[in-house]
């Protein structure tokens, strides 16, 4: 009798952790970016989110790192549209790289935004950011807009899309057509179909533990649909810091 009693205290158990429902993404749309200061390049600290704004926009990324390079010279381009409005825009790197590293990415990319450190990786331990580069943008509370992954193209147009539908500079159906161009972009094929051809190679690939490869599919699929909420989800199921694309 209390070998059946265990078993069944066991298996009520694996039951509820079944029916538990999954645990939400800690930097996703509608979660709240909490503040916090940081030290900063320039001395001193400056916090994660400023309620004086009413957009801002952090950016995660990593030195010696061939997208987040990139990223940095596409969100350099947004820093120059963005003059003059009331946005606060910081870059935010794990203390654990050497600073000379930092200062050369930020001057090749021609950055000038603060690059806050966040020694001993805790904002991005408590945040779970298991990728890089990473566009957050909020409002003057935190609440996260978007949570954008990597893309090489019309990376700032996206982020300035959001950034202006959060300033009330154009409305949701606008945001909508630049975030989601004409399908007569992609005259042989039907666009959706491609984006879901991508996600649907993507997830073979996590299912094979090939999860670099997986990455690289969901990443083609957000390069034409940028909201695209399976493709968004297949990146965040990727962890790059495990795999060779983390490398590169």
């Amino acid at each position: 009798m209390p070998s059946l009693m265990r078993l069944l205290t066991i298996a009520l158990a694996l039951l509820s952790v079944a029916a538990a429902p999954p645990a939400r993404a800690r930097v996703a749309a509608g979660e709240t970016l909490e503040n916090v200061e940081l030290p900063s390049m320039g001395g001193g600290k400056e916090p994660l989110v400023s309620k004086a704004a009413v957009v801002n926009i952090v950016l995660f990324w990593r030195p010696n790192h061939e997208r987040s390079g990139d990223t940095l010279k596409q969100m350099a381009e947004c820093e120059r549209v963005f003059a003059g409005k009331p946005i606060h825009m910081v870059a935010v790197v794990s203390g654990s790289y050497a600073h000379d590293d930092v200062k050369i990415s930020v001057i090749d990319a021609g950055l000038h935004v603060p690059v806050l450190l966040d020694e001993g990786d805790q904002l991005y331990g408590k945040l779970e950011i298991r990728q890089h580069p990473l566009v957050v943008v909020t409002d003057a509370a935190g609440k996260i807009e978007v949570a954008q992954p990597y893309v090489k193209l019309r990376y700032c147009d996206i982020v300035r899309a959001h950034v202006r539908y959060l300033l009330r500079e154009i409305d949701a159906a606008q945001l909508q057509a630049v975030l989601n161009p004409p399908r007569s972009s992609f005259p042989n094929d039907d666009k959706n179909n491609i984006v879901k051809r991508y996600v649907k190679m993507g997830r073979k690939e996590i299912s094979a533990g090939h999860c670099d490869k997986a990455l690289h599919s969901f990443q083609q699929a957000l390069e034409i649909a940028p909201t695209d909420k399976d493709a968004l989800d297949g990146v965040a199921a990727c962890d790059p810091s495990k795999t060779s694309i983390s490398k590169k």
